[in-house]
């Protein structure tokens, strides 16, 4: 005995043991007890005591199972007992003679000996339960529901009949909801009661198959005849197994799987897995799984470590919430040793490598030997709660322990991270602007991040950002020296050395680095015939690991990032008009709309004004609107106001000449002659043009635009004295280059150069080709249209040379294009080196084609992109 004392029976055992009954049906009627639905399950009990009171005659089965359809329950087949005992109940009540009841039974295909004997069973179990002081007689007693009657709302007499039939439509609606609401309600009552006594027999439905798996890996199908046979719930209880061809579960019902748990929680089992800190929660997590006889009853959720594995959740919290920072503790010790760990962090960052910050264990194992294993009153260190509380109550000697020094985290000094080779900011006229440094090789951040303000978009210099920051040229520097063919690299031999005295020198940082990197080799190796063996141009579409450019992160004045990336270029045509209006904002005090006269002073070429925190530069210029009104505007970049002003000051001064302005309109002496061979442009168009060429030329020409009242009236008088001679001058150069057109387009016809001659003529000759040719190129422009002529006449001499010279012009002027549409979409100026290659590529065709017809300087492929590697300096 001494040894079974540990086998004892528990109180609610005892309980269980004083009943006089099935251990299943007596656990069942004291959780029946607890969840109120005494009345109920006396009756479902009783009647899985006895034999199912339903018969299915083998000859009548289908007539059998449709009378029992009046019965049954979609979702219990206990409930289903309910309601064939709730309707012999109505009977009963009705007073009928004991025939009348068989005949009622044979009706709806029922025993009436069995419906006795279940009467009988139930009165017994009743006197039990009563005797036993589980419930009185009347929480026995179930009043079926009277589902005949329900309560008619008071109608008014003005309703017509069909509002009336609406709203006795509507209350038989909501009577027969109250009375499934009443259903509902007690569904999970009695479900549950019925969990306690038959949880061996609950079964969860296989996710590829039609039958369920059941206790202790167990397979079973639902019996044919249940109700549930169809639906299948996913979890269900069953009153009993019976195996026969399979093993089949008898009297079903859908239940929720939590309710096992909560029912029967001695019999689960729980399962930890994944424990980890979770920040939001600010305390360590695991996964629970619960089971019960190997059913997976609960899959997954979040429980609290700390009362499963107090140890375990102690390492946890101090390897997350302390030596990861993955918390928002606002301790004192902690956010010391945060920023002591960033300011360590951003060594690595900058020096590229993670060799100065201490190995996560040794913090660890400092955080270990300092904070207890456990609180006081037993709580395990497992979450913030806890810690903070452990914080308000220890002592001083304690917390100052907990405090770290920065050569505890540093595993070397890293001298040669300072200040001056790795900047906190980018220093430019417009102000100072902060640098941030990462080392997460992929990471679209890794290297250094340079944050732009939207307004100096358009002012950064990109061949200022070639040369990064000090601490990391060096690098750069040597991988370009790698991508060098080997006959150039081995010049560097040492590289380092070579890249050192190449600094020493003080190369200039605000222009590129390949022209300076590649004299200084050629310097090196004595010999500055090496130049032409380095392609500047492969050399340059040599890409570098992301972190050899500058990552740019171009933010609003709110700090919002719009866009990032390495190409500036790219970026500047994105947001470069953005740039230009955000730049103008808040300016109006430098601005004046609607100018007629020159009554605005002098105007500074700079002036320096402040924006938020920052000192920028503009500039100021008129500027023709695009309602043709003249306005003073602020400009973000010199070249972008030089543009616009020389438009202005000539809109400005043709409102001074309104005269001579109105004659010029008129037409040149030869326009109609001109108009005529010129016709693809339109006649007003053509006039127009000629007009702003005109007035370009005799107001401005190549004179300094002016800048105050004084120099613009002396203008003034130098334009009035100009206009005859520009109008002749402008006379004779369009009525020649008319002509040599006609002549031209006359020639071209079906010739094979005709789609090739005609791209290159939509590029000499097009609507405002006038005002846009500079005026020294007009003596030149009938020559290029000559030297077309030339070209046709020679073409079929030899096609193939004339195809390979194509070729290489049109390699050239793709390039011109590309940085000419690049300028345009940055919203910037072109200038006039870049807009003059275009006529060097002009007089390289002539060259080329038609060499007879001579160019005014040396002009040759290798000359030209020669001149095009400066241009691109």
């Amino acid at each position: 005995m001494k040894n079974n004392q540990k086998y004892q029976l528990t109180p609610l055992g005892k309980k269980m043991a004083r009943l006089p009954l099935d251990p299943k049906i007596s656990r069942i009627l004291l959780a029946a007890q607890k969840h109120d639905c005494m009345a109920e399950m006396l009756i479902i009990v009783s009647a899985l005591s006895i034999q199912d009171p339903r018969e299915r005659p083998l000859e009548v089965r289908d007539l059998a199972n449709k009378a029992h359809e009046r019965f049954a329950d979609k979702q219990s087949d206990f409930l289903t007992y309910l309601n064939i005992w709730d309707s012999f109940q109505r009977e009963r009540d009705k007073k009928l003679s004991n025939k009348q009841l068989i005949q009622w039974c044979h009706q709806y295909f029922l025993s009436h000996l069995r419906m006795r004997e279940w009467r009988e069973l139930h009165t017994q179990l009743v006197e039990t339960v009563v005797e036993m002081g589980l419930a009185s007689k009347e929480q026995t007693f179930r009043q079926p529901e009277n589902l005949s009657l329900f309560e008619q709302s008071e109608l008014s007499d003005n309703l017509d009949l069909s509002a009336k039939f609406k709203q006795k439509q509507l209350d038989k609606k909501k009577h027969r909801a109250n009375i499934q609401a009443k259903k509902q309600a007690s569904y999970e009552q009695i479900h549950r009661a019925l969990l306690t006594g038959l949880v061996a027999n609950v079964g969860q439905k296989s996710p590829d198959a039609n039958d369920y798996i059941g206790a202790r890996g167990s397979h079973f199908h639902l019996f044919p005849a249940s109700n549930l046979f169809k639906s299948k719930p996913k979890w269900v209880l069953a009153a009993e197994l019976t195996e026969t061809s399979k093993l089949y579960a008898r009297d079903v019902a859908s239940i929720q799987p939590e309710w096992i748990e909560q029912e029967t929680p001695h019999l689960v089992r729980y399962h930890y897995f994944e424990p980890h800190w979770e920040r939001k929660r600010g305390e360590v997590v695991a996964s629970e799984r619960v089971t019960l006889y190997g059913l997976t009853v609960l899959p997954r959720r979040a429980v609290a470590y700390g009362r499963v594995a107090p140890d375990e959740a102690r390492e946890l919290f101090i390897r997350g919430a302390l030596v990861a920072q993955e918390c928002d503790l606002q301790a004192a010790f902690f956010v010391h040793n945060k920023k002591l760990i960033k300011e360590v962090i951003d060594l690595e960052n900058k020096s590229r490598k993670q060799d100065i910050l201490i190995d996560d264990e040794i913090l660890f194992d400092f955080y270990h030997r300092r904070l207890p294993e456990k609180l006081p009153n037993g709580k395990p260190l497992a979450d913030i709660r806890t810690f903070e509380m452990w914080l308000k109550h220890t002592d001083t000697e304690t917390i100052k322990s907990l405090f770290l020094n920065k050569e505890d985290l540093m595993q070397h000094a890293a001298a040669h991270v300072t200040e001056e080779q790795f900047p906190k900011f980018w220093k430019t006229a417009d102000g100072k602007f902060k640098l941030l440094y990462r080392f997460e090789p992929h990471h679209p951040m890794d290297g250094v991040t340079l944050i732009v303000p939207l307004t100096v978009l358009n002012r950064i210099n990109p061949h200022q950002l070639e040369w990064l920051v000090q601490g990391m040229i060096r690098e750069k520097l040597q991988l370009l020296i790698k991508a060098l063919p080997k006959q150039i690299r081995r010049v560097c031999v040492p590289v380092p050395e070579f890249i050192t005295q190449f600094l020493l020198s003080e190369p200039d940082t605000s222009a590129p680095i390949l022209p300076q990197l590649a004299h200084a080799i050629a310097k090196h190796a004595g010999d500055m015939r090496l130049l032409e063996q380095i392609d500047l141009n492969e050399w340059a579409a040599f890409r570098l690991p992301e972190h050899c450019y500058f990552n740019l992160k171009i933010v609003d004045d709110g700090g919002q990032e719009l866009a990032m990336g390495r190409d500036l270029i790219q970026i500047q045509q994105q947001l470069g008009k953005s740039a230009s209006l955000t730049f103008r904002d808040n300016t109006q005090e430098f601005e004046r709309e609607n100018i007629t006269v020159w009554d605005i002073g002098t105007l500074p070429e700079s002036i320096k004004f402040a924006r938020g925190k920052q000192q920028l530069v503009g500039y100021l210029g008129l500027q023709k609107e695009k309602d043709g009104k003249i306005a003073l505007r602020l400009f973000d970049t010199f070249e972008a106001a030089q543009t616009a002003h020389r438009q202005g000051v000539i809109e400005l001064m043709k409102l001074q000449l309104k005269e001579q302005v109105k004659d010029l309109n008129k037409g040149l002496l030869n326009f109609t002659q001109i108009a005529m061979q010129l016709k693809q442009i339109g006649v007003d168009t053509l006039r127009e043009d000629i007009t702003q060429a005109i007035c370009d030329r005799a107001f401005i020409g190549e004179d300094e635009l002016p800048r105050n009242e004084k120099d613009f009236k002396e203008q003034v008088k130098r334009a009035r004295s100009r206009l005859p001679a520009v109008k002749e001058a402008l006379n004779k150069h369009l009525l020649d280059v008319a002509n040599q057109y006609a002549v031209l387009v006359n020639m071209m016809g079906k010739n094979p150069l005709n789609y090739t001659l005609k791209q290159q003529l939509e590029k000499l000759i097009y609507p405002q080709f006038v005002s846009q040719t500079p005026w020294q190129q007009w003596q030149r422009l009938p020559i290029y249209l000559q030297a077309m002529q030339k070209r046709m006449e020679k073409y079929s001499a030899n096609s193939t040379r004339d195809k390979m010279r194509e070729d290489d012009i049109q390699e050239l002027e793709m390039a011109w294009t590309e940085r000419i549409e690049a300028a345009k979409m940055q919203n910037q100026a072109v200038s006039d080196e870049l807009a003059g290659f275009f006529w060097s590529i002009q007089e390289l065709r002539v060259s080329l084609f038609a060499q007879e017809l001579k160019t005014p300087m040396p002009v040759s492929l290798k000359r030209l992109w020669k001149e095009w590697e400066s241009i691109n300096k």
